[in-house]
């Protein structure tokens, strides 16, 4: 990630405005976030640039870069990303696939490659999510406790169990599920989606099948007929709900969850109409 967008620096550097401050890592003096913005202002002969500077290990200053970039940078490229991905991958091998995917800007499958291709992290016995909670590698362990938490408190809440033996309320519901079918509560090894059909396995919501996805939402993003108009901000923020995973079906409450899966049905049948309008206008604009 070193290299310099020469169009880009030209572009800040012809504008009259103030830049913003750049930030520097204090014990390494790098400049973290706002190469560009200093190339500009070296090349217009300012002798000063407003910076702030980041307290924190070379790790932490390197997960601020990337996500600085994600946020307000140029697009990093393949190479780039993936160079993320296997730095983030070492220095955070308990952070899961999700986390360092919305870090890096790429999908949580290709993170879940990369992880399997370059880093042993078989010595760990959980991932850490982006709510900050510890997710075990391993759900049978997890599984045992809340069977045995189910038969001492049969009252007990799925989320209250959840929360001690540190599996969702999905899994734990499948475990509550399993005990009254009398199926041993842990998953056998070779289980296939059909033996899960009222799991969660089959109503995980799809992951983005490509490093595309996340691009082009950053790419939007940027685009000023977007960014600089209210119906474009308002469409990019609708455009990042698909961050949103399974995890929210059990974060509703229970009093809502009809009214919100007829909401959550229309919103699907909607965006389905759309993505339909907008591939028949790309098709006619490509004949034209």
């Amino acid at each position: 990630m070193n290299d310099v967008d020469e169009a880009h620096v030209q572009l800040l550097a012809d504008t009259e405005a103030a830049l913003p401050p750049i930030v520097v890592h204090r014990s390494t003096l790098k400049v973290i976030d706002g190469r560009h913005r200093l190339r500009a202002a070296m090349s217009r002969g300012d002798t000063l640039i407003r910076a702030r500077l980041f307290d924190g290990t070379e790790d932490e200053a390197f997960i601020y870069s990337v996500e600085a970039n994600n946020a307000h940078g140029l697009p990093l490229t393949a190479s780039d990303r993936h160079a993320a991905a296997v730095r983030l991958l070492r220095a955070r091998p308990e952070w899961s696939d999700r986390s360092i995917a919305s870090t890096v800007g790429v999908s949580a499958q290709t993170v879940g490659k990369v992880r399997r291709s370059t880093v042993n992290s078989s010595q760990l016995n959980g991932r850490l999510g982006r709510d900050g909670r510890v997710r075990p590698l391993s759900t049978a362990e997890g599984r045992r406790k809340a069977e045995e938490i189910m038969t001492a408190r049969p009252d007990a809440s799925l989320r209250e169990v959840a929360r001690e033996v540190g599996l969702s309320p999905g899994t734990v519901n499948d475990v509550r599920r399993r005990l009254r079918e009398g199926k041993d509560p842990v998953l056998p090894a070779k289980v296939s989606a059909a033996e899960s059909v009222q799991g969660r396995v089959l109503n995980r919501i799809p992951t983005e099948s490509t490093p595309d996805f996340m691009l082009f939402w950053q790419q939007l993003s940027k685009d000023p007929s977007l960014n600089l108009t209210q119906f474009g901000r308002n469409l990019l923020t609708l455009l990042r709900a698909h961050r949103l995973d399974e995890d929210v079906a059990e974060s509703v409450p229970a009093h809502c969850v009809e009214k919100v899966a007829v909401l959550a049905k229309q919103c699907s049948l909607t965006w389905g109409v759309i993505a339909k309008r907008l591939e028949q206008r790309g098709e006619l604009c490509s004949r034209e």
